[in-house]
């Protein structure tokens, strides 16, 4: 157990929460200790407040604030207790990096006015932290973009589906965030908004909601995209098969004509039949060729494989 003594404000970590300052605590709510026994295998956020005493409201709950996109159980789960004299909260996993640093966020805690805006301290680095680990996502969006132009397959269309259900997972993530800056102000009144912290960990939270909605409606738009474009590729092979069976119909017809074992076929009997068939056919097969080239049903297939044949002799 550890305890802060600030200048208008306490906060006391436990190790965990079946620690017995927690039990202590909290012992005169049965829903407390419904909450404690909850906590022990919790997978989604849980948020409670009582305001039936004026002057001793509190608010608890657990966060998920971390929350790993290749593992389901690998998160991070933040509880704490908040009233107006007290804060407490099981012990936070702090990163030591620029996100998160333990002893500059002990030292802005100095100036608090409250165990409320300790809370938003503590809110505050996890978004903060949040908000760096969107910046390597949006590294990673960005270069999704250009593939879509340039790499278009089934190994860019998995792509999407990855960051897709990652911007789901930060969506989830930063809801909690959002919910538990909205009940502080319902269960403490509307006097906390005026303090700084909360107004800078209010506008953290904003803007990671921003970002996020943001990247989603980019993502929305790629899958659209590459629906389009998957639409497009499907309909030009169809009706590249649908021409090309169409221009080889005459050799089939002819072909199938002069395959019959009829008797009397006068055909076999002259000296140039070989060269008149193939004339035949080719006449025909060009005839018809001609006709789809008139109405223009050619012309998308012959650019596509000119533009084709273009880009390869840059590459070279």
């Amino acid at each position: 157990m550890q305890r802060h003594q600030f200048a208008n404000a306490v906060w006391q970590e436990e190790n965990a929460m079946e620690a017995a300052d927690f039990r202590h605590l909290l012992s005169a709510n049965p829903k407390l200790q419904q909450w404690i026994d909850q906590s022990k295998n919790l997978t989604v956020n849980i948020l409670h407040a009582d305001t039936s005493q004026l002057g001793k409201e509190v608010l608890w709950g657990s966060l998920i604030y971390k929350q790993s996109r290749h593992a389901r159980d690998a998160q991070d789960v933040f509880h704490f207790y908040i009233s107006p004299e007290l804060l407490v909260t099981s012990t936070l996993d702090f990163e030591e990096d620029l996100d998160m640093p333990r002893q500059l966020m002990i030292q802005q805690m100095e100036n608090a006015q409250s165990p409320i805006e300790v809370m938003m301290i503590l809110l505050g680095g996890m978004v903060g932290s949040v908000l760096h680990k969107i910046d390597s996502f949006e590294e990673r969006l960005h270069q999704l973009l250009w593939n879509i132009k340039e790499h278009n397959n089934r190994k860019t269309l998995e792509s999407i589906e990855e960051v897709r259900h990652e911007i789901l997972l930060w969506k989830h993530l930063i809801m909690g965030f959002s919910e538990i800056s909205m009940a502080v102000e319902e269960t403490f009144g509307e006097g906390v908004c005026e303090g700084r912290e909360y107004k800078r960990t209010a506008k953290r939270i904003d803007r990671c909601v921003m970002l996020v909605e943001s990247y989603e409606d980019e993502i929305n738009n790629m899958v659209d995209m590459e629906n389009v474009v998957a639409n497009y590729r499907g309909n030009e092979i169809v009706k590249t098969l649908t021409v090309l069976t169409t221009l080889f119909t005459p050799v089939m017809a002819w072909g199938a004509l002069w395959g019959m074992n009829f008797k009397i076929m006068p055909e076999l009997d002259w000296s140039f039949g070989y060269v008149a068939a193939i004339s035949i056919i080719a006449i025909s097969t060009f005839l018809l060729y001609l006709y789809f080239r008139q109405k223009g049903w050619t012309g998308d297939i012959l650019r596509s494989i000119d533009n084709k044949g273009k880009r390869k002799q840059r590459q070279d």
